[in-house]
This record gives C-alpha cells, sequence and structure tokens, in this order.
C-alpha cells in the first residue's frame, strides 16, 4: 500500500510540474500570437496610411478614371486604418498568461476562422470590382469614369487583402501546430495497481 500510494506522490509531484511548465509554455505560445497579429496590424496600418495619403494626394492631380481610382483607395483604406487601430489596441490589452489549455485553442481556432472568413470576402470585392468595371464600361461620360475607377481600385484592395490574409493564416496555421503537439512529450497511464509516467524525447 506503500508503495502504490509513494508511486501516486511522485506522479502527482510530475503532473503538478510539468503543468507549471506547461504554463510558462502556453504563456509563450499565447504572447507569440498575440504579437504576430499586432505586427499584422501594424502591416495594414501602414498600408491604409500610405494609400489614404497617395490617394488625396493623386485624385487632385489627375482626372477622368484615374481620379476615382485614387479616390477609392483613400475611401477603402479610411475604414482599413479603424480596422488596424481597433485590432492592435485590442491586443495591447490581451494578457497571454490568462490562458489555460482550452482557451489558447479557442483563440488560437478564432484567429484563423478570422482569416479564412476575410480571404472569402477578399475573392467578393475583386469579383465585386471586375463587376463594377464590366458595369462602367455601358455607361458614358463621368459615370464611365466612376465606375471604371472604383472598380480597379476595388480590385486592388481585394488583391491586397488576399495576399495579406493568407500570409497571415498561414504563419497562424503553422504557429498552431505546437499547441496541438505540446502535450505528445507526455503520457500519465492509470490502470488497476499501476501508475506510470512516461516522458518522450
Amino acid at each position: 500500500m506503500h508503495k502504490y500510494g509513494g508511486t501516486l506522490i511522485i506522479a502527482l509531484l510530475l503532473a503538478v510540474r510539468l503543468m507549471a511548465q506547461d504554463s510558462l509554455s502556453l504563456e509563450k505560445f499565447n504572447r507569440e500570437r498575440i504579437q504576430t497579429t499586432k505586427t499584422a496590424m501594424i502591416v495594414l496600418g501602414g498600408w491604409s496610411v500610405a494609400n489614404i495619403a497617395t490617394g488625396l494626394i493623386a485624385m487632385g492631380q489627375t482626372s477622368g478614371e484615374a481620379k476615382y481610382f485614387h479616390q477609392m483607395n483613400a475611401i477603402w483604406n479610411v475604414v482599413n486604418l479603424g480596422i488596424a487601430t481597433a485590432g492592435y489596441l485590442g491586443n495591447r490589452k490581451l494578457n497571454p498568461g490568462s490562458y489555460n489549455m482550452q482557451g489558447s485553442i479557442k483563440e488560437q481556432n478564432k484567429i484563423e476562422k478570422i482569416y479564412l472568413i476575410n480571404g472569402a470576402l477578399d475573392v467578393a470585392y475583386i469579383l465585386g470590382g471586375a463587376y463594377a468595371r464590366e458595369y462602367g464600361k455601358n455607361q458614358t461620360g463621368k459615370e464611365q469614369d466612376r465606375w471604371k475607377g472604383y472598380g480597379t481600385a476595388i480590385m486592388l484592395q481585394g488583391g491586397f487583402l488576399l495576399l495579406y490574409d493568407a500570409v497571415n493564416f498561414t504563419i497562424h496555421h503553422r504557429h498552431g501546430k505546437a499547441l496541438y503537439q505540446k502535450f505528445d512529450a507526455m503520457q500519465v497511464t492509470f490502470a488497476p495497481g499501476r501508475i506510470a509516467a512516461n516522458l518522450r524525447f
């Protein structure tokens, strides 16, 4: 009886130690996920500021279709800049040490799903821009310039966002693999009259 009691105590102490190590590991994993998201928001914000500045300057120096192209680039990226700012500030408030395993998996699935959904929307933007250009060909004068200019700008912005979302999904997906492999190195087996803790290196 004492033999089993001693084995149980050793197994529990080992489990507590591994849980403490895992807590530190989860904090590191979540910190990396949050930092990756913040970096992505900075990239999106930089693209937005560049497009707003270029669009505002260029639309005053061009006319016709080009004017509306630059106008839409500026308008579109005001929204992008708002999203990037909110996303960055929101992630700054997150505490990487506050997530357990279940919470970490939930957040990992959430960020990957967001980029997948956004990717589908990006394709819709590109198709919508292409449709606007085609529609513009059947218009005349100012309306033709507006539809074609806006359509081209939306295709450009959709193309950038598709690349942006694809790259970020890939980065997060690769990073997430470590989360599911976390406990591969440890196996604790409970059986009648037997407790075993195995570590694989």
